[in-house]
């Protein structure tokens, strides 16, 4: 008999509840601003472009952004509108693209629709960057309440004020189709100094699951960032990748069990846009953000057709990354830390990535055993105070050095990479 996955135990909790009359969100607010979560979304060259979202409940309304330069030059940016429903509620998302901003430079942006405005500093990246920090979380879902994400997020911040910029590792949410908790998730993530610095999302397997759970096209998250353009027609926003200093970063798409049936063939695009973005680069470090691990601990795997051992992802991607000259995967998915430093998928290489495994940032917890062949460190998940763990990377173009904090700001596990 198959081993039974972890979305299909969750998938039968909740049919279960939803037979007992328990299983309902609970409904987002009808009320709250007409200008709703504000954010700055990842461009490819921070330096001189930043992409501006927000959301209104309902249709399409007029709406503008008015920046403004340090020497009190003002523009004025009609935004893009795109309207969803989904979960019984309209929600409208706005875009506006900034380009040919002045590296280094404060910018005063405002948001404007009806009787409404939200004032938003926008901060470009200097020209020549040779040193910077940045923030990553992971499994930021929660359950029943996002506090204990918001809470970690406000902990992480406060302690590196200095980060450029904040990505999360995929399974933003709990529920890919729940308007509850993508208002809740939003809310905690913006809720502080986030919504004034970049932020680079990463697609997980739950932005991939409807209000049954069962399997369903990521339309929220597509909706709700503006990444930047990989020039894919079929999977636009699935993946993408931008520089930051000496780093060049690969956003990948690892939801291959979720979406095939659905819209098949991102695999084998993203394979081939990857060898073309790696090889493009000239950049020092070439890091690979994407949410699904390369190893399967105990999750049963459908391709290889049991647990353990490499996963099928890390089958699908590995012996790219060896070639291309990754230096380093990070990973989430399991909901804990995991040092494997370089794996090899075939042959001994001189060239592959270190692999590291993190979160989450919420209160979804799994317990995962260490894998003996491959983990060198692990987190000890059996305190329920201090699993939640979150990450930075500090970058220069001779060193990298990642580090796994817990949310009491005590370190897991520092990983230092020289060129």
């Amino acid at each position: 008999m198959c081993k039974m996955t972890r979305r299909k135990f969750i998938q039968l909790c909740t049919s279960a509840l939803f037979a007992l009359g328990l299983g309902r969100y609970i409904p987002a607010s009808a009320a709250g601003n007409l200008i709703k979560y504000p954010r700055q979304i990842i461009t490819r060259d921070s330096a001189t472009s930043r992409t501006i979202m927000w959301q209104s409940d309902g249709a399409k309304r007029d709406a503008a952004l008015l920046l403004t330069a340090p020497d009190g030059q003002q523009q004025t940016y009609i935004p893009e509108g795109n309207t969803l429903l989904q979960d019984n509620t309209t929600t409208t998302f706005y875009t506006v693209r900034l380009t040919n901003l002045t590296p280094g430079t404060h910018y005063q942006g405002i948001i404007q629709m009806a009787d409404a405005t939200v004032t938003l500093p926008i901060v470009t990246a200097a020209s020549e960057i040779s040193a910077f920090k940045a923030l990553l979380i992971d499994d930021s879902q929660c359950g029943e309440s996002y506090e204990p994400f918001a809470q970690l997020l406000e902990k992480a911040l406060a302690r590196h004020p200095q980060a450029a910029f904040l990505a999360d590792i995929g399974d933003l949410t709990d529920n890919g189709q729940s308007s509850w908790h993508w208002d809740s998730f939003l809310a905690a993530l913006l809720a502080g100094r986030a919504k004034d610095m970049p932020f680079a999302p990463v697609m997980g397997n739950h932005e991939c699951y409807g209000l049954d759970w069962r399997f369903a096209l990521p339309r929220r998250y597509l909706a709700s960032f503006s990444v930047p353009d990989s020039g894919s027609r079929n999977f636009p926003g699935y993946y993408y990748s931008f520089d930051y200093g000496p780093a060049h970063f690969i956003v990948l798409n690892t939801q291959f069990e979720e979406l095939d049936g659905l819209k098949p063939g991102l695999l084998q695009e993203e394979l081939l846009w990857l060898k073309h973005d790696a090889m493009g680069t000239r950049n020092p470090w070439k890091i690979v953000l994407m949410h699904k691990d390369v190893i399967a601990y105990d999750e049963y795997q459908p391709g290889v057709g049991h647990a353990g051992g490499i996963s099928d992802v890390g089958h699908d991607f590995m012996k790219a990354f060896d070639m291309l000259g990754i230096d380093l995967v990070l990973t989430g998915h399991m909901q804990t830390y995991r040092n494997r430093g370089h794996i090899y998928h075939e042959a001994p290489s001189d060239h592959g990535p270190t692999y590291l495994m993190f979160g989450p940032a919420g209160n979804e917890r799994y317990t995962v055993p260490p894998d003996m062949t491959f983990d060198k460190v692990s987190l000890d998940q059996s305190d329920p105070d201090r699993y939640r763990n979150y990450m930075t990377l500090a970058v220069t173009p001779a060193k990298c050095i990642a580090t796994c904090h817990r949310e009491d700001g005590s370190t897991v596990d520092r990983v230092t990479l020289t060129k």
